[in-house]
Parts: structure tokens; C-alpha cells; sequence
């Protein structure tokens, strides 16, 4: 009597050991093809995004190709006839057209990690110069007359990516006319020389605009933030990533008086 009372006890729990072997096994089971699903899932993701990349980086170029003639005939134009507003448009949205594909490609070599500099000796002067120029049609253009953008030429050779350190410069002074409606922007130059005999260029860019807000200061330099006012917030992004290459320093902050913000940066004389 005493064995035919424990054997029902003893077969019932040999039963339920096997019910949570199998329910374990499946369980291990769908992870295992859930984790192969997400694995495939990311594969394909990755997939698309080289094809996304790919499709922006030619875009880009496809962009940039009839860019340049059009400002070309423009200035030919212009020759002829004189200096009119109409072909002024022309030349500054030609122009500012080619600064967002610029940006878009140089994002991308970013991205993809291929961003390679092309440094010569040059006169910094002679590249603010130009740019200052073009920025003095887009302020007229834009109908900020109240707007002065000073500057005072000064004689500095460096060796650096002309080309692109002239994106920077434009990224950043097209940012403060954008958010600047009266007043200054001055752009400064200055040769730092180190203790230990290194020496560097400072150029800074400070308005008398909007200032910078909390919330967008922060992650000021991040891909793709911008402000309620609109923009890619892609200038920012890439002249960080630009400054870095060269082994530089960018940062920003709103003025001490209240009025403006402040864009520097220093990179090293060669």
C-alpha cells in the first residue's frame, strides 16, 4: 500500500520536469530565430543605408555639375552689361547652391570616414578677401543694409586645405548673417604663437544677432540640428569634423553682453 501511494507522486513530477525541458528548448529556440531575424534585419539595413549614401554622394556631384557654369556666364554677363541685382541673384544662389552640395558631399566623406585634406601654403587674406566679398553681395541682396561685416587684412601664410577651410568660413559667416537683422559682424584673425614654440591661427566670427539658444547649444556641432528657422544643420556639423582633421579646435558661445554669438576656431600654422 505504502509504494502504490508514492509511485502516482513520483510519475507526475517526472511529467513536469519534461513539460519545462520542452518549454525551455522552445523558448531557446524562437530566440535563437528572433535573434536571426534581427541579424538579417540589420544586414539589409546596411544595405540600404551604402545605397542611400551612394544615391546623396552622386546627387551631389550630379548637383554641383551645371553649378559652376551658371555662375561663370553670370560673372561673363555681368561684365558686359554692368553690375545689376538681377545677376547678383543669380551669382549668390548659384553660389549658395553649391555650398549646401559641398556640404552634403563633405557630410558624407565624413561619414564614410574618406575625408582626406589637400594642404598648400597660402595667404589667408586673399581667401577672406573673396569671401567677404561674395557675404557683402548676399547682405546687400538680402536687404540687410543695417548689417556692417568688418574686417582688417592682415598678411598670414599657412599651410592648410584651402579649399576647405574656406567652407568653414563661409559655413560659419552665412550662419550669422542668417540669424543677424542690424549691427556688426567682425570677422578677427590672430597669430598665436605657444610656449613651446607651436604656433596657430584664431579666427573668430561675432555677430550681433539672435544668440544661441539652451537647448540647441549643446549639440551645436551635431549632425542634422538646426533651428526653427530652418537649414540642413549640416554646416555646422562638417566644419567641426573640418577643424578636427586639421587638428584644430572649434567652439561657440552667446556674447557677455547679451547680443550675439561668437564662432572660433584655431588650427595650427602648419
Amino acid at each position: 500500500m505504502g509504494d502504490e501511494g508514492i509511485n502516482p507522486s513520483f510519475h507526475t513530477s517526472t511529467s513536469g520536469e519534461q513539460s519545462k525541458d520542452t518549454n525551455s528548448e522552445s523558448m531557446v529556440e524562437n530566440l535563437n530565430e528572433s535573434n536571426q531575424q534581427l541579424l538579417q534585419t540589420i544586414e539589409e539595413l546596411k544595405a540600404e543605408n551604402v545605397k542611400l549614401r551612394l544615391f546623396i554622394n552622386i546627387a551631389a556631384h550630379e548637383l554641383r555639375t551645371p553649378i559652376m557654369p551658371i555662375v561663370g556666364y553670370s560673372e561673363i554677363l555681368q561684365e558686359d552689361i554692368g553690375e545689376r541685382k538681377e545677376i547678383k541673384g543669380i551669382i549668390y544662389n548659384a553660389k549658395r547652391l553649391d555650398q549646401l552640395a559641398g556640404n552634403i558631399l563633405e557630410g558624407s566623406k565624413i561619414e564614410n570616414h574618406t575625408l582626406q585634406l589637400d594642404k598648400e601654403q597660402f595667404n589667408l587674406k586673399d581667401l577672406l578677401f573673396d569671401i567677404i566679398q561674395d557675404y557683402e553681395d548676399q547682405i546687400i541682396l538680402k536687404g540687410k543694409r543695417d548689417i556692417q561685416l568688418r574686417y582688417e587684412p592682415k598678411d598670414i601664410f599657412l599651410v592648410a586645405d584651402n579649399v576647405r577651410l574656406g567652407r568653414v568660413i563661409s559655413n560659419l559667416l552665412s550662419n550669422a548673417i542668417k540669424f543677424t537683422t542690424n549691427g556688426e559682424i567682425t570677422l578677427t584673425v590672430a597669430e598665436i604663437k605657444h610656449n613651446d614654440g607651436r604656433e596657430k591661427i584664431h579666427i573668430s566670427i561675432k555677430d550681433t544677432g539672435s544668440g544661441l539658444s539652451s537647448t540647441i547649444l549643446p549639440k551645436l556641432f551635431t549632425k542634422f540640428v538646426s533651428t526653427d528657422s530652418g537649414g540642413t544643420g549640416l554646416g555646422l556639423f562638417v566644419s567641426k569634423n573640418i577643424i578636427e582633421s586639421h587638428g584644430g579646435k572649434i567652439e561657440a558661445q552667446n556674447n557677455p553682453d547679451g547680443k550675439g554669438a561668437t564662432f572660433s576656431f584655431i588650427i595650427p600654422k602648419s
